[in-house]
């Protein structure tokens, strides 16, 4: 019986810090991940002191998608096969809408602008598809925002979305080059226990935080490598790291660990990536603040991001989600 044909999508995330694309493929109604890259393009740099995309952001942009572009060429995809969307940084930006015209007629990709709610959602359908989350929260963390979706019964019931992102925090509170001064630590939890103030629901929430994002990734892979750290990420890379569990006292430590460093050292405790050091500290202090916040104990990882919420979605509407990513416990939401 000749088998069916191989099939082959993919997603590019241009988000606020990184952007990246991961190519799925099928040869039936089970899928993997076939190839994934991704750059710390760093699009939303110097967004919030100027409210536009810098030339040099763009630059970095463009040269990355044409990468992403010859990419998918080698894949065989065509336009029909790739699915792009744009996050935090370009949706706030002034410019962001001429940014994408660029986009579309430098490379060809018609990259969807997403909205809060859509960004959200897409956090929520990579949770609840490869975790066993049923009732309790989910944590999107970017570069340029905070999403939290309240799930009950697998269902999304209430979220919300802050500019409360690693790189944007950075910038606002913890731009300095050395360790981070008690005060500057002090005004960033204060910042964003004031926001969530908007999100009552969050303490009802439940037991369960799930977290999602390359900042999310990153710590769980540095809480690994610590002294007593243990579980599953320990001496793992940091995209290695599904269904790892960081206890709120381990990152209250490793909070203290980071800030005791300048920013270009920060890289130096294990588990950290280079690309990140400048910025997971505040993004470990926002992750920080909705613990305290819904009362959760711990975080636990997922592996899957908003690529692969997008990527659920679309095959959900092709009604093709069954077995679906070989590297995950997948269910459909």
């Amino acid at each position: 019986m000749a088998s069916e044909p191989e099939q082959r999508v993919a997603v590019i995330d241009l988000g606020s810090n990184s952007f990246r694309m991961v190519v799925f493929a099928s040869t039936g109604r089970s899928w993997e991940r076939e190839h994934e890259s991704s750059a710390a393009v760093r699009i939303g740099e110097g967004l919030a002191a100027t409210g536009r995309l810098s030339d040099a952001a763009m630059a970095r942009a463009l040269q990355t998608l044409d990468a992403f572009i010859a990419l998918c060429g080698r894949h065989g995809l065509d336009e029909h096969s790739v699915d792009a969307v744009a996050t935090s940084a370009i949706r706030d930006a002034e410019n962001g809408g001429a940014f994408l015209e660029q986009v579309r007629l430098r490379t060809g990709l018609d990259v969807r602008l997403l909205s809060r709610e859509q960004e959200a959602r897409y956090g929520y359908l990579a949770a609840v598809n490869s975790t066993t989350l049923t009732n309790g929260c989910v944590l999107d963390l970017g570069g340029g925002s905070l999403q939290l979706v309240r799930v009950a019964g697998r269902l999304a019931r209430e979220s919300g979305s802050w500019r409360l992102g690693a790189v944007r925090m950075t910038e606002r509170f913890l731009s300095d080059e050395g360790p981070a001064k008690r005060g500057q630590l002090k005004a960033l939890q204060a910042h964003v226990s004031r926001k969530l103030e908007r999100a009552p629901w969050l303490q009802a929430a439940g037991p369960r935080l799930i977290g999602v994002g390359g900042t999310v990734r990153n710590l769980a892979a540095a809480a690994g490598t610590a002294p007593g750290g243990g579980g599953r990420a320990a001496g793992l890379p940091c995209d290695v790291v599904q269904g790892f569990v960081i206890e709120r006292a381990a990152l209250d430590d490793l909070i203290a660990r980071l800030a005791a460093l300048p920013a270009a050292e920060r890289s130096r405790v294990p588990g950290i990536k280079q690309a990140r050091a400048d910025i997971v500290l505040a993004g470990a202090i926002v992750i920080q603040g909705v613990m305290r916040s819904g009362g959760f104990e711990t975080l636990e990882v997922t592996g899957a991001g908003l690529r692969e919420g997008v990527f659920f979605e679309r095959q959900l509407a092709r009604h093709q989600l069954e077995p679906m990513l070989a590297s995950s416990d997948v269910r459909a939401a």
